[in-house]
């Protein structure tokens, strides 16, 4: 994967196959990332967990909750159960935010004790 210059009335993501400008598909982008990783003697990543990670990084910059579910195109919280399982992993980050955005994290990602 290169930068090239994609048409200006082309998709947003494009890459090049020979001479022509292709969109670029998330088969694609994982079919290469995966090949990245493998070069690079890492663990590829799948579609999900990259999905779940920019939810998260979104989150953590303050985005509000009701706008990723939209963003995600979410129609449950179920992307909640992600936030359970990071916890213990972002605390230092929740600690550091503003506390409206703090709070309404914990709420949602450590569910009361039973």
């Amino acid at each position: 994967m290169a930068t090239n210059n994609p048409p200006l009335d082309g998709p947003l993501f494009t890459y090049k196959d020979g001479s022509k400008h292709r969109p670029l598909s998330k088969a694609t982008f994982l079919r290469q990332l995966k090949a990245l990783a493998r070069a690079a003697r890492h663990k590829a990543v799948q579609g999900h967990g990259i999905r779940v990670g920019a939810t998260l990084e979104y989150l953590l910059h303050g985005v509000p909750f009701d706008m990723m579910k939209v963003k995600g195109r979410w129609a449950s919280d179920a992307f909640q159960l992600y936030l359970w399982k990071h916890n213990q992993i972002l605390m230092p980050y929740i600690q550091a935010m503003p506390l409206g955005t703090a709070t309404e994290f914990t709420r949602l990602a450590m569910p009361p004790a039973c």
